[in-house]
């Protein structure tokens, strides 16, 4: 079986899926189906940099360039470049008082965010 998966997000936290086959497991999402982001972790194979005060830094296996980082909680999720500063690229259903702590964790954080980066991307 082949890995398929032609979403769009439907809300902050879900997708709206048209298909979606995964060879392990033979999950198979009908069309429109209503996901949940978290339902789908282990097929965008997700390395977690590291979680604290319910935040979890990540980045997908396949990210591109330049250094970022993702962080989701509470539903929301945003994306931090990771360069001299840590800077807000984007965010989804995250209020602005979270999104300074989750700026905040990953400051204090950017030295191992950039060497999980360079371990697992940069192979």
């Amino acid at each position: 079986m082949q890995r398929r998966l032609r979403c769009i997000q439907s809300r902050r936290s879900n997708l709206r899926c048209e298909t979606f086959l995964e060879g392990g497991s033979s999950r198979f999402y009908q069309k429109n189906e209503i996901v949940n982001l978290s339902d789908l972790d282990h097929f965008f194979q997700m390395p977690i940099i590291f979680e604290q005060d319910g935040f979890k830094f990540f980045f997908y296996s396949n990210d591109h360039e330049p250094i970022h980082v993702h962080v989701r909680y509470s539903g929301g999720e945003a994306v931090f470049n990771v360069n001299n500063k840590i800077e807000l690229r984007e965010s989804h259903g995250l209020k602005v008082k979270e999104l300074s702590k989750a700026q905040s964790l990953a400051e204090a954080n950017k030295q191992l965010i950039m060497e999980q980066w360079n371990e697992h991307l940069n192979q």
